[in-house]
């Protein structure tokens, strides 16, 4: 790493920030979308639209949209060497990697199963930020880590968890999702392009990264073109647009209003979202090992939020 990747102050704040009010509204309102998210991508997925097809034309709709927006504000985003290679770096963790993988699995598991993987991007994101010495150690927040590791094995490991046990790879598999999504949670902050807004970083990612896919899914589907009838999984794809729009400027605001680490709270709020907008679209219904993974992610919330004012307490009282 050279002097100019490592993570400036400026960064660094950006990982640790302290959260205020407007955060916390960004925060709820991305994650009901994020959990919405989830059963329109099984909804279009399973009703014929190819999963690479899938994710690189939301990539594209929510490209068009968020540049959109930037011109309307007189602010398109940057193209200089280090913006492109942030945009490079956040349309890899945040796009192509988890997203093909959420959808490759989609099919195959309940919407809210699925959705139940984002869950262990905040501690790994508490995790990493460890590891770079970003935050201090504490032991409550690593009984935090545990328990939401702990909520996935209740999915995995009991017989009676899953509808059926051969879904039990594919929810492993989804499990590199988030592993890779939290590297990107490090990256938005340590990366963030000089001099860019939100919605500029947004529009920046989401048009790399539809750009990497374009070649990727024609040569996997050919030039899918919204084939067939028009129905619901046109539908849920033409959602899916909308919602990665919003989704990806109010992660990138909240980054840059609180820090990466609160960000990453972005995802037990899609988890708890996604399995109660699979009941209400899908009609799934959970066995008691997927509730009582559940309350081990809402009190693994608890631990971190806990912790985090603790630390900010003795961060401001060692100054």
């Amino acid at each position: 790493m050279t002097e100019a990747d490592r993570p400036s102050a400026t960064s660094a704040s950006k990982i640790t920030g302290t959260p205020n009010l407007r955060s916390i509204v960004y925060l709820f309102m991305g994650g009901v979308l994020f959990g919405l998210f989830f059963s329109l991508m099984r909804m279009a997925t399973t009703e014929g639209v190819p999963f690479l097809a899938f994710v690189f034309w939301f990539a594209f709709g929510g490209a068009m949209l968020t540049l959109s927006y930037t011109f309307l504000r007189g602010k398109p985003p940057k193209w200089t060497r280090r913006h492109v290679r942030s945009y490079l770096a956040i349309a890899s963790t945040w796009l192509l990697a988890p997203f093909t993988v959420w959808a490759f699995v989609a099919p195959k598991l309940p919407a809210g199963i699925t959705g139940l993987s984002i869950s262990l991007a905040p501690p790994l994101t508490l995790l990493f930020a460890l590891v770079l010495k970003i935050e201090r150690f504490n032991l409550w927040r690593l009984a935090g880590m545990l328990l939401a590791a702990a909520g996935i094995l209740l999915i995995v490991i009991p017989e009676s968890s899953l509808p059926a046990r051969e879904m039990a790879p594919w929810v492993l598999l989804t499990l590199a999702a988030p592993i890779i999504g939290a590297i990107g949670n490090i990256w938005v902050a340590t990366l963030w392009p000089p001099g860019s807004t939100s919605e500029q970083f947004a529009a920046g990612g989401l048009i790399v990264g539809s750009l990497l896919l374009l070649p990727v899914a024609v040569g996997a589907h050919g030039l899918w073109l919204f084939d067939g009838p028009f129905g619901n999984g046109h539908i849920a794809l033409l959602g899916s647009m909308v919602i990665i729009a919003i989704l990806w400027c109010l992660a990138m605001e909240i980054v840059r209003l609180s820090g990466s680490v609160f960000m990453s709270l972005f995802d037990y709020a899609g988890t708890l979202a996604g399995v109660g907008w699979g009941m209400l679209i899908f009609g799934e219904r959970h066995s008691l090992w997927i509730w009582a993974a559940i309350l081990l992610l809402l009190t693994g919330i608890y631990f971190v939020n806990k912790t985090s004012k603790a630390v900010r307490k003795a961060s401001a009282s060692s100054h």
